[in-house]
């Protein structure tokens, strides 16, 4: 009987397994979708847009900018190791200064913004020092709050200098020539076998630096690019102003913006069967030499411009330092007896004025 009922009972385990449905899943649950916080008056507070602490200053000026839209409060907290000059805020849509602090080391202010600007602290340091500055905006409204207005900085140039402008140099360009020098450099049948000329170069005195074009060729007719170096200089000027390089550099191995301008311009088209022999003078008295020597050690016979002159070249292009006096003079010399040799010698001065600019503030909605 024991062993009736055991197999009963295993038989029952069996019947009450296979009853059960082993595939079935357990039903999934249920995924709410998070909703956020919608966001009240309430949780409109003071949040901090600008937090220096403990911060080195030189002795001079910093700036600091920051924005606000309508009805936006602000409050502002200083203080420094030593009093400063002044702290003055500046409205920058319109200019004005709407609040200065003078002489101290401390002070905590409140502001109410009546309209959407942008906004400028400059703080003028009597010596270095170290110091702490924050700027809190608590919004006016939810809109306010959601915003997505962006602070925005550019650079204008105004045409005079103003109280909160900068002052840098501009390289300006003058094309000394409406059209460029045409000259008959050697003659065919020249039983001398050598030809000679000079030209004067006069240069603005405010001039720095020239560039000028040297086209060398047996043909008389003109070309379409010939007086066009005004309108190479300004475009490669243009494109190279990008790179932030000084305007000028007396070291021949530094770069500098006048520099790459030269190296970007290629030199007018070559005449292979023609060169010149082409010298730079400051002055008359070594012309004459030039123009009364006929031999070929150069060097012993006048001085010239060893940097810029330049013994049987093709068409080329230079840059010249402004002479002392005002005139650069240049010397064409043509060892070619049995061809006529035509140049053509254009010339762009170069010279700096001052520049006046201003670091604007303007706001942009995304």
């Amino acid at each position: 009987m024991k062993l009736k009922t055991l197999k009963i009972g295993i038989f029952s385990t069996v019947l009450l397994l296979a009853s059960c449905d082993l595939s079935k899943k357990e039903p999934e649950q249920e995924i709410k979708p998070v909703i956020e916080k919608k966001i009240t008056l309430k949780d409109l507070k003071f949040e901090k847009i600008i937090s220096l602490e403990s911060e080195f200053a030189e002795k001079g000026v910093i700036t600091k900018s920051f924005f606000g839209l309508k009805n936006d409060s602000i409050t502002v907290s200083f203080d420094s190791d030593s009093k400063i000059k002044q702290v003055v805020f500046i409205e920058e849509r319109s200019g004005r200064v709407f609040k200065k602090f003078t002489n101290s080391n401390k002070f905590n202010w409140a502001h109410k913004i009546k309209i959407k600007n942008p906004f400028t602290i400059n703080i003028t340091f009597n010596e270095a020092t170290y110091y702490n500055l924050d700027i809190q905006r608590k919004s006016a409204t939810v809109e306010n709050k959601l915003s997505k207005t962006k602070l925005v900085r550019d650079s204008v140039i105004v045409k005079k200098k103003t109280r909160r402008s900068f002052t840098g140099k501009s390289l300006k360009f003058e094309k000394l020539y409406n059209e460029p020098k045409k000259f008959i450099v050697s003659q065919k049948l020249n039983l001398s076998g050598v030809s000679k000329l000079y030209a004067p170069i006069e240069v603005p005195n405010k001039t720095v630096e020239f560039i000028y074009t040297l086209r060398i060729s047996g043909k008389k007719d003109n070309q379409k690019n010939d007086g066009n170096l005004i309108d190479k200089v300004s475009t490669s000027h243009t494109k190279i102003n990008m790179l932030g390089l000084p305007l000028w550099d007396s070291n021949s191995s530094g770069s500098s913006i006048t520099r790459e301008i030269v190296n970007s311009i290629f030199p007018p088209k070559k005449d292979d069967e023609f060169s010149l022999n082409v010298f730079f003078f400051d002055n008359q008295k070594e012309i004459k030499k030039f123009i009364g020597y006929n031999g070929t050690n150069h060097s012993s016979a006048f001085k010239y411009d060893l940097n810029n002159s330049a013994l049987s070249t093709q068409s080329r292009v230079g840059l010249v330092k402004k002479p002392k006096k005002g005139f650069a003079y240049i010397g064409l010399e043509s060892l070619s007896t049995w061809y006529d040799t035509y140049v053509w010698l254009d010339v762009v001065a170069m010279y700096e004025e001052p520049l006046y600019y201003e670091i604007r503030y303007n706001l942009k909605d995304l």
